[in-house]
């Protein structure tokens, strides 16, 4: 989307330069590793200008992130940062700042990591130092090259860009981490009326584009521009998220280095169809709801999406939907764990495996420690507590990202299902 948003802005003859604050990961592993070596090559793709570095990026090996952010043949990087050197701040990899020429104008840019964000970055391969110190460096450059204009890309606290702001007032445009989920509708100005402040909400699920005009009553304008379906989606990143999606089924789920973790009950899953035959009145309204086919969901999309775990999280059985990790006994794949796919009972419910061997007459058990695994499984709506517990389940895999419009209100009635009974009660040896 933001590809096309890019390409219909230069369509319409504006001269355009794109900047990102950074932040392209959220984690660390391999699969972050790859997803930052693709949104690379994507920025790349799209032209930005300058790219700066957040500190989950910097969380990733040192070699990884050298691969992805250093120079292709004649084209230079475009990762920009003043006071974050990989391989040691002379090592040239990225440079400090950069001054890009358009339209009779000089742009100059830079980049930071905040103070607060260095204490959490354990990589010997990266020196940072603090962001002041750089900026005052990189400043002297900047004033040198005559620049029209001057942008900071602060991955800080709103508090801590507003602070450089201050102390850096030549700079027209502060772009900072942090803030409210959305951009605000205009752009405020910082104390001494000439610098912005940009808060680009979380996500990358926002743009804000900023014009310059030759005209001293209204110099700068602003947008806050949604990247909702109005724009589509790019062929050039779908092939690009396509090859992202080939490496991560090549690797597979070993390959990615990805270790069951053990449930918080302890307990290990069964899968849907071992609840049909006491259940049968529930399983049939599963049946009906998208929940029972959601990994075929994943299996149709372009390019298909069912070898990537932050997408199986939330369409299999048995996995952590905000870690992105399988629990022990969970989803591993259709060759060895068919009956965990789709999104199926235990999800909500809890492991079952142990119940549903008691009540099929696989392991004796105590009529007390028979009812006892049947309350663990539970889940009642009805009471304040159980309440926020059902809603809260749901909110593991419907948040903002996946369901923006989620309502617990709305939605349940399309998936309730009657309190827990029996409609056949197996016979117990």
């Amino acid at each position: 989307r933001r590809q096309n948003l890019l390409r219909s802005i230069t369509q319409c003859g504006w001269p355009l330069i794109s900047f990102d604050l950074g932040g392209q990961v959220r984690r660390f592993g391999r699969q972050s590793e790859i997803k930052f070596q693709s949104v690379a090559d994507g920025l790349r793709a799209m032209g930005y200008a300058a790219v700066g570095f957040g500190p989950d990026d910097l969380r990733l090996p040192a070699e990884e992130v050298v691969a992805a952010v250093a120079s292709v043949g004649n084209q230079p990087t475009p990762f920009v940062c003043a006071n974050v050197g990989l391989l040691g701040l002379d090592a040239k990899i990225t440079p400090r700042y950069r001054v890009v020429e358009m339209s009779g104008m000089r742009i100059g840019v830079t980049s930071v990591l905040g103070d607060s964000f260095i204490k959490d970055i354990h990589n010997d391969a990266v020196e940072i130092i603090p962001a002041a110190e750089a900026i005052a460096t990189v400043s002297e450059s900047l004033q040198k090259a005559n620049c029209t204009h001057q942008i900071l890309l602060s991955w800080a606290t709103p508090e801590e860009s507003r602070a450089l702001a201050a102390r850096f007032p030549q700079f027209d445009i502060v772009v900072t981490a942090g803030g409210a989920d959305e951009p605000p509708a205009q752009l405020p100005l910082l104390p001494g009326g000439r610098s912005r402040l940009v808060e680009l909400g979380h996500k990358g699920m926002f743009a804000v584009a900023i014009g310059f005009f030759d005209d001293a009553n209204n110099p700068v304008q602003t947008q806050r521009i949604p990247l909702d379906a109005r724009w589509g989606e790019s062929r050039d990143m779908i092939r690009l998220l396509g090859t992202y999606q080939s490496q991560l089924e090549r690797l597979g789920l070993a390959g990615l280095g990805l270790t069951p973790v053990n449930h918080p009950t302890g307990r290990r899953f069964a899968g849907s169809t071992s609840c049909t035959e006491c259940h049968s009145d529930e399983h049939a309204k599963w049946i009906e709801t998208s929940h029972s086919s959601a990994l075929k969901t994943l299996q149709e999309l372009s390019p298909r999406r069912d070898s990537d775990p932050e997408c199986l999280s939330c369409h299999v059985i048995g996995w952590a939907p905000q870690r992105y990790v399988p629990y022990e006994g969970g989803f591993m794949g259709m060759k060895s764990t068919p009956h965990l796919a789709h999104n199926g009972c235990e999800n909500c419910h809890g492991p079952a495996a142990a119940h549903a061997a008691v009540e099929r007459g696989e392991v004796r058990a105590s009529d007390a420690e028979q009812e006892r695994l049947r309350s663990e499984l539970i889940l009642e709506i009805n009471t304040p507590e159980g309440r926020t517990k059902a809603t809260n389940n749901c909110l593991e895999c419907h948040d903002l990202d996946n369901s923006p419009q989620f309502d617990f209100d709305t939605y349940w009635p399309q998936v309730e299902h009657s309190k827990e009974k029996s409609t056949t009660t197996p016979t117990t040896p």
